[in-house]
């Protein structure tokens, strides 16, 4: 049964053609700022044959956060311990600005783009709107002064895997992480007053495992779509895509596809001894039983096959509206590959939330086993997020080493090359609610990031003071030893971050570092540099700590040490990393380890000596799309690997590619939505691999989409397949290589290059009426990055038909159909498609679906 809906709220829909008349007299009201900046408009009238998109535009003011962060008086009227007073009259007066200033944009719309509609309006993690128009409007609206476009990124619930233990075995996770030792007599610290928000695909709030007895709302709650809150799940709000029209969009929970989010929020928030089974199973808990949950329902459009989706827009106006909820902390279990930060509007979200004092936890990823090395993606690349990387449990009770999962993503982010992930929680096995009343273990890092974020409501109860920064580093510098699979050790920080939490070190850090991790990055032959680390006390006193580097790894010629032997809190420590002009390349890894008596603090580091030799290859220069030849034969070999991320991410992706290479150079002048090439043939007997990278360096490519694999999981993810490019890239300069894998041979190859494709192939049929025997003739063309063969699909009659494609021209069998009228389908995607994975939305914007119908006749 399906529950009644009831309005949230905090949805307005206002047309943008509307907004200059009717909220004018709104701003007079005391209300006005909470109407224009938590709710939305409906889309206004749009021609009808215009392909719309929604993008963000943020204005150049500050949002709520980031001025209360930074202004000492709005701090001191609209600042609450891990919150915004959103209500407070400082902050009312500050968001009131703000909705003018967005009313003025909105006026410029109506003038300048009638068709375009304004969908969401922030203002406490950002300032700005959501806009849906026509694509074709898209420069106009960068033309506006004032408005920055932040192109749109989809995202979807981390895919985890059904574990092996039996469903109703007991879930060590809060034992072992040390959060039953805090909870207190009564559970009276079990982190009972704290909010967590999840941003997800909608919890079940009748599971039993939220069971609301014994809570009572507090003040000013409950939030949103009240048919959908209880004492324990005290807010409920949905953020439909305008790309969906499914028809649990706009519901908090969806009976068909919410499934992730209900497990995630009982790893953090379950009910205490909570039973498993009927007859009173092994009974389980969350890890802060008594927190309150807020569902933010940001997934909203249904897959065929892999759940519920989310778009940026979406996301980031719940980002933006748990902030304003009064959220301590928000669990985001998503991700998606990284693009450009800069270009990522839920990494300037999140980091803007943790500077209102919400501590934002964040999954690292499931990508290890295909990607290796960089596989951390968005919004784990976050800076001021605790990104979670996932361990097993040993045997439960801590006698028995964990060991890192198997698939949790390892740092450093592909792009913008962080530290990260931050910590490691358990999230193999665990057991926790799914809907339908039921309970199932499973594996993830989207079970270990709530294990934190459960952790963190903890230390903010006992600790309401602590700073965002202050929870991460308590929990950062005290955590234990992951061990690699199958070995004893440390595993990397790449994979560990500063190891699994110990909620119990953490409740008692003795003193505060910032930051909590030291990335130096690249760094070459001759470098020299100092970085600080600043101490705080937190309870540990003035007497002096012993510094010294516990590395993991330190390659030969790199030298890091403190400038002193000793630190006491309150002082900052220097410390210097020097690397010779003959120093060996490779990964240097572990930890500054400060060292009171029988205490111990870890602060992990990471760098990275490369000695490039791409740039001594000499380079062709790219200067229009098209057609282009090159032949590897003859060439000098002088690079064989290529990272981040390190692995090929499919099966049949070369990693050995010790042949000769040649260099196509591209300079990229003006932000677009995507470059690429493919290599459309070679020679017989050619082997070539082809690479986007970035400033002539081997250690740069572009993420993901530089690996010539298939990222779209609409049409087959982990495929191999001869396309390299990026999507969201900077202006700079790239490097398309070429390379020749081991053992293969070199020789002449032509490739396609393109340029701000977003247009999928036209497809047109020829002839209405047909002969049985000859061939349907549909013409597939594509002028960008050209028609994928391999993506095209026709049925007849619902029959599926064999089909020949060459030189823009589609055949389509007819032998065996039926005479009469029958219903024609074409699909078909070009390139640019294979690397359109779900950071670009909506769900296959490169593909075209043709309609007809023909009459066959005998």
């Amino acid at each position: 049964m399906v529950r009644p809906r009831a309005p949230d709220p905090s949805r307005t829909h206002v047309p943008c053609g509307l907004l200059h008349r009717s909220l004018l007299p709104l701003a007079l009201a005391l209300t006005a700022a909470f109407a224009l900046l938590a709710g939305g408009s409906a889309a206004a009238r749009s021609r009808p044959s215009a392909k719309l998109v929604e993008v963000v535009v943020t204005l150049p003011r500050p949002s709520l956060a980031v001025e209360v962060a930074r202004n000492r008086t709005l701090a001191a009227a609209a600042r609450r311990s891990h919150s915004v007073a959103v209500r407070a009259p400082a902050a009312i007066s500050y968001l009131r600005t703000l909705a003018a200033t967005q009313r003025t944009l909105a006026a410029r719309l109506a003038v300048t783009i009638p068709a375009a509609s304004i969908r969401w309006h922030y203002g406490v993690a950002l300032d700005g709107v959501s806009v849906l128009l026509p694509a074709s409007d898209l420069a106009r609206l960068r033309a506006l002064p004032g408005a920055t476009v932040w192109p749109t990124v989809t995202y979807h619930a981390l895919r985890d895997t059904p574990s092996s233990v039996s469903e109703t075995t007991a879930d060590p996770g809060p034992n072992l992480i040390g959060a039953t030792a805090l909870w207190g007599p009564n559970l009276a610290t079990a982190g009972e007053g704290i909010k967590i928000g999840l941003i997800d695909d909608g919890i079940d709030e009748a599971h039993p495992y939220f069971n609301p007895a014994g809570y009572s709302y507090p003040a000013g709650f409950p939030k949103g779509n009240t048919a959908y809150t209880t004492p324990k799940v005290i807010v409920a709000r949905a953020f439909p895509s305008p790309s969906t029209h499914w028809k649990y969009a706009d519901d908090p929970f969806d009976p068909r596809f919410s499934f992730h989010a209900t497990h995630v929020a009982g790893i953090a928030a379950g009910d205490h001894d909570t039973p498993t089974a009927p007859n009173n199973g092994s009974p389980i808990s969350g890890v802060a039983p008594k927190a309150y949950l807020g569902n933010y329902k940001a997934l909203t459009v249904p897959t065929e096959d892999y759940g519920l989706d989310g778009n940026s827009p979406e996301i980031a106006k719940a980002i933006d509206q748990a902030v304003a909820d009064g959220m301590n902390v928000i669990n985001l279990s998503i991700g998606e590959p990284e693009v450009q930060p800069r270009r990522d509007i839920v990494v300037k979200a999140l980091d803007n939330a943790a500077a209102a004092g919400v501590v934002p936890v964040v999954a690292a990823g499931n990508d290890f086993g295909a990607a290796g090395a960089g596989s951390v993606g968005s919004p784990a690349n976050a800076p001021a997020a605790i990104t979670v990387a996932a361990s097993t449990m040993g045997n439960g009770d801590g006698t028995r080493p964990d060991q890192i999962a198997d698939f949790s993503s390892a740092g450093p982010t592909p792009v913008s090359l962080l530290l990260k992930p931050d910590v490691t929680a358990p999230g193999v096995d665990v057991l926790s609610a799914i809907p339908a009343h039921d309970f199932e273990p499973l594996d993830g890092t989207s079970m270990a990031t709530p294990h934190v974020a459960g952790g963190a409501a903890l230390l903010l109860q006992r600790h309401p003071t602590w700073t965002v920064a202050e929870v991460k580093s308590a929990l950062a510098s005290t955590g234990d030893t992951v061990h690699p699979t199958r070995h004893r050790g440390d595993v990397s920080v790449l994979r560990e971050g500063g190891g699994r939490i110990d909620l119990v070190r953490a409740d008692q850090p003795l003193l505060f570092t910032d930051p909590t991790s030291l990335g130096w990055g690249l760094v070459r032959r001759g470098f020299s540099g100092t970085k600080q680390l600043s101490t705080t006390d937190a309870g540990g006193g003035s007497a002096p700590w012993s510094v010294s580097i516990h590395a993991h790894s330190m390659q030969r010629g790199a030298k890091l040490g403190p400038k002193t032997a000793t630190v006491a809190a309150g002082a900052t420590l220097a410390l210097r990393l020097t690397v010779s002009q003959a120093a060996r390349a490779g990964n240097a890894t572990g930890f500054v380890v400060l060292t009171r008596g029988s205490d111990v603090r870890r602060i992990a580091f990471w760098f990275r000596v490369e000695v490039p030799r791409l740039g001594l290859d000499p380079h062709r220069t790219l200067r229009a799309p098209g057609v282009y030849h090159g032949d590897t034969a003859g060439k000098a070999s002088r690079v064989s690997s290529y990272r981040y991320p390190a692995r090929g991410l499919a099966s049949g992706v070369p990693t050995r590619l010790g042949g000769p290479e040649q260099v196509f150079r591209f300079t990229l002048r003006r932000p677009v939505a995507n470059f690429g090439i493919v290599v459309v043939r070679h020679a017989p007997g050619v082997r070539v691999s082809p690479r986007l990278v970035a400033g002539e360096d081997e250690s740069r490519v572009v993420g993901y989409t530089g690996v010539p694999a298939s990222l779209n999981p609409y049409q087959g993810f982990d495929r191999a397949e001869p396309v390299v490019g990026a999507v969201l890239p900077d202006p700079g300069i790239y490097e398309f290589v070429f390379d020749t894998p081991t053992g293969g041979k070199p020789g002449a190859f032509t490739f396609r290059f393109w340029v701000n494709d977003t247009t999928p192939p036209s497809i047109r049929l020829l002839a209405r009426k047909h002969v049985i025997g000859r061939p349907i003739r549909v013409a597939v063309r594509d002028s960008g990055s050209g028609v994928d063969p391999r993506s095209l699909h026709a049925t007849v009659g619902g029959r599926p038909v064999r089909l020949r494609y060459a030189n823009g021209m589609l055949w389509l069998r007819t032998n065996g159909l039926r005479t009469g009228k029958q219903a024609v389908i074409v699909k078909a995607s070009d390139y640019q498609e294979t690397k359109n994975m779900e950071d670009v939305g909506p769900v296959l914007p490169n593909t075209r679906v043709l309609h007809a119908v023909v009459i066959l006749r005998r």
